[in-house]
């Protein structure tokens, strides 16, 4: 993912708005990193795109993993 253009950061990506926003967003070849709980549940969305989309496992209340899936975008 190196590039000057900015990267989207978005949780929640499994199902519903935050599904629906990293589509759209990749879709219109930008960068994102998507998140969700359990990481092969968004890893449909990363399909392809390799070059510009991470999929990762957060869980926004677990501090650990915020801090390790900030690191790793």
């Amino acid at each position: 993912m190196a590039s000057d253009t900015p990267v989207w950061f978005i949780t929640g990506c499994s199902t519903g708005f935050g599904k629906e926003l990293a589509q759209l967003i990749l879709a219109r070849g930008w960068r994102a990193v998507v998140t969700a709980r359990d990481a092969s549940r968004v890893a449909d969305l990363t399909k392809g795109v390799e070059d510009r989309a991470l999929a990762l496992a957060l869980d926004v209340t677990d501090a650990a993993q915020i801090t390790a899936a900030v690191a790793a975008a």
